[in-house]
This record gives C-alpha cells, structure tokens and sequence, in this order.
C-alpha cells in the first residue's frame, strides 16, 4: 500500500516534466502496479505491524492482489478521450483507491479500517465523475459521493460507539463489545451496515446500477472487483472479531446475503444495458460471498480460535471458510475484469447501446468472443471454470456447516443466474451488418485473454491462486 501512495505522487511529478505525455504515465503507473504486485506476493505471509494496527496473512494478500488487478484494467483498458493533462490526475487517483483497498484489507484497527475506506472511497468519487462533459458520469459521481458519505457514516458512527463500549480500538475486542451492553451491539450493527453498503449488499445497494453506468467503463471494472474485495476483508475481520456474527446480527446478515442474491440476478433479467445487468450480478456475488462467513461450525471451540489467530493476530492458521471465500472472490473478480474488458471493446455499456453493442463480436473478434464466453460461464457457475469450484466449495461448507437451507437457495440462484448471463452469449454471437472489424485495443485483448486463461486455471490449479 505504502509503494501504491508513493506511485501516485510519482506519477504526478512526472507529468511536471513530460506534460501529456499519457503512455509514460501509463508505463509508470504499470511499473509501480507490478511493483506493489511483487511485494505482495513477497509479503503475504508477514505478521502483524504497528502494534496489531496493520495485519498480514493471506486475507491481505488477496486483497491486495485483486485491488491491483482491478487497477491495471483501469489503466490499460480504454478510456474517453482528450483527457490531455488529465491523464495524470487520472492515474494518481487510480493508484490512492488501490492503496485504500489494500489498506482496509489488512486493517486490524478501528481507525485504519476507516481511513482504508475513505482513501478508496473519495478516489472512486472523482473518478466516477472524471468525464467532464458526461452529464450522466457527473450525474453518478453525486449519487456515489451523497450516498457514500451515508455508508462512511455509518461506519464511523459504529466504530466510534464501539470504542465507546469497550475503550479499544483493535477490530477483535471492539467488536466483541456487543455482549457487554447495548452500546456494544448498536456499534456493531452500523459497522456491518456500513461495510454492507461498500459491498453493496441489500437493502443498501440501491446506488449500485446508476453509478456503475454512470462511471467510465474501466472505473467500473475497477470499483467492480476493488471495492468488494476491501469491504469483504474488512467484513470478516469484524466477524473474526467478534468470534462470529451470531444471533441477530447473523440472522440479518443472512436475510441480506440471500436477498441480495436474488435481487440481484432477478432484476438483471430486465436491465437493457450491460453495464447495469453487471451491477445487479455483482450485488447477486456479494450476496453470495458473504454466506461464507454466516456458517455457525466455524465459529465454535476451537475452530474459533484458529479463525481469531488468522484475522486478528495476522498468523497463519486459515478457518475453514477463508479458503472458500477466498477462491471465490478471486474468481469473481478475475471473470469480471474479463468481461469489462469487453464491454469497453464494444462501447459505453449504457442502456442506450444495450445487447445491440454486442452483435456481431463473434465474427469481428473469435478470440475475444471466446474470452467472453468463458468468463460468463465462470460468473455463471459452469464447469470448468473457476466460479464453478468456488461455488462447489461454498456449498460443502454451507451443507457441512449447517446453513442446508442456504445452500439450496445459492442453488437456486444459480439456476436463475444462467439466463442473464446465456442472454450476453447470445448477444455476442447474433449476425451483424458485416462492417470490417475495428482493431482491438491492446489492453483489451490483455486484460480479456488473461482473465480468461486465469479463469479456467483457477478451476483446475485453485491451490496455485490461493498459495501461490
């Protein structure tokens, strides 16, 4: 995180001395971005730093890793154009969310779990807006920032009445104040709304749909796959915290989580343009993945314990749902930056171009079609790819774990899934008017074609994701 903030200041300064000059910027932006990449890679198994305030371990990792992978697509894909001097306000904003996301991902602190969110979330403001003659990116931006600055309410709100109740500012007995009092359990409830509205869950993802149209397609792709990763991390710290989320805190995460689900992939059936039925998707994966974390085996005697040491202290010592959830945050967000990739290859996404912006890519661009493909079956569910592992696995842990009725409905779900997603396969292969194929922008045909070879290795390799 600390080589991402340091990057952004970077690239500012470069453009001091090479005014416009977009491709260096993009070239050091990338370089800073393997930088971090290494780094964590390198470091994923660190303990925990300043005093207990930074935390390492796996959870971390990943974050970190899907935090920068969101920002390369955000640098390479395409974006508006005659940004000019822009490009580097652009860039250093891109560089301070992704540092923001990796910092809520290892924050074991009250404070650096605040400051985590608000760095990625006032970054994600200004670019969702960064469009200037977009009305309707001017139009998101609003929405994001006044709803947003609810959500970070929310989060504040909660953290203070838990350090209020326990004077601590550590995530594990702060949010284990919710047994001593009513203060407690108040200042736990707005820290899972607030963390529920960052990851979109229901009642609270109403922003969702509008902001991710609104955005330039590459912040969409960014904000799809970064912001979730960081709240989720930042969600199940507080649930390893607390030894659990259980009884009522448990009961309306769960409520949520299925909601969610269904909300999400019901209301993508009727969304006219891609970049919105991708938002109702992603509310419908939030919902999903947070099942993982609301199993009551994991919770209990020693496991429990084994979950504390790998949250909260940073050790490696991996409950049973960490590997589950992990996997697949890793495959959501890995299908998702591919079909991004997509999306900005073909137009806006808004409902103005809808499913029309797709025909005829399977003649133009084979590949890229068949990148498409791929990383829809995985949002999907379809062997052999990765989402299909991941939701294998959550489902042993759900039937194993006693939430059977939950693992129904995530069945369900799934089947409902398949005709949004089958909805996009068919667009894509429909005959068009036969106009010669445009070139394809090198950072599509990167992002697209790794997501999709990343894709079907996660559904034979998962090990080589999780450990690597």
């Amino acid at each position: 995180m600390v080589l991402l903030g340091a990057g952004a200041v970077v690239v500012l300064l470069l453009d001091l001395f090479w005014e416009g000059a977009a491709g260096l910027l993009r070239g050091a932006a990338l370089v800073v971005l393997a930088a971090a990449a290494a780094a964590a890679l390198a470091g994923g198994g660190l303990p925990a730093a300043f005093h207990g305030a930074v935390l390492g371990g796996t959870l971390a990792r990943v974050t970190d890793l899907v935090a920068i992978a969101g920002a390369v697509a955000a640098t390479v894909l395409p974006a508006p154009l005659g940004w000019g001097r822009r490009w580097s306000a652009y860039l250093a904003l891109v560089l301070w969310s992704a540092a923001g996301m990796a910092l809520a991902g290892a924050a074991g602190n009250l404070i650096v779990l605040f400051l985590g969110i608000e760095v990625l979330s006032l970054a994600l403001y200004v670019l969702t807006a960064f469009a200037l003659h977009d009305g309707r990116g001017a139009e998101a931006g609003f929405k994001y920032f006044v709803l947003g600055g609810l959500g970070s309410g929310l989060l504040l709100y909660g953290a203070a009445l838990s350090y209020a109740a326990t004077g601590s500012l550590a995530i594990g007995p702060a949010v284990r104040g919710a047994g001593h009092g009513p203060l407690g359990a108040v200042g736990l409830a707005l820290l899972v709304a607030g963390l529920a509205f960052k990851l979109a869950l229901a009642p609270m993802q109403l922003w969702t749909a509008d902001v991710y149209e609104g955005a330039p397609t590459p912040i969409t792709a960014f904000m799809a796959v970064g912001t979730k990763a960081a709240a989720f991390a930042a969600l199940a710290r507080v649930a390893a915290g607390a030894l659990g989320l259980s009884g009522p805190f448990a009961a309306a995460l769960l409520v949520s989580a299925v909601v969610s689900m269904f909300v999400g992939y019901l209301l993508a059936l009727r969304q006219p343009g891609l970049k919105r039925l991708l938002a109702f998707s992603g509310i419908a994966n939030a919902g999903t993945l947070v099942l993982a974390l609301l199993v009551p085996a994991i919770w209990v005697s020693g496991k429990a314990a084994s979950c504390t040491c790998a949250l909260v202290q940073g050790l490696q010592a991996p409950p049973a749902w960490e590997p589950v959830a992990l996997l697949y945050l890793i495959a959501y967000a890995v299908a998702s930056l591919g079909v991004f990739a997509v999306v900005a290859a073909v137009g806006d996404g808004r409902s103005a171009d809808g499913m029309a912006s797709l025909a005829g890519l399977g003649r133009r661009h084979p590949w890229l079609t068949a990148a498409f493909v791929i990383c829809l079956l995985s949002l999907a569910g379809v062997p052999p790819t990765g989402g299909f592992l991941a939701k294998l696995w959550l489902l042993q842990l759900l039937t194993g774990g006693g939430r059977p009725l939950a693992a129904v409905l995530v069945v369900v779900a799934t089947l409902v899934a398949l005709v949004p997603y089958f909805k996009l396969v068919v667009a894509a292969l429909q005959p068009d008017d036969g106009e010669p194929a445009a070139p394809l922008p090198t950072g599509v045909a990167l992002v697209a074609g790794l997501a999709a070879v990343a894709t079907v290795a996660i559904g034979i390799l998962p090990g080589a994701f999780l450990h690597g």
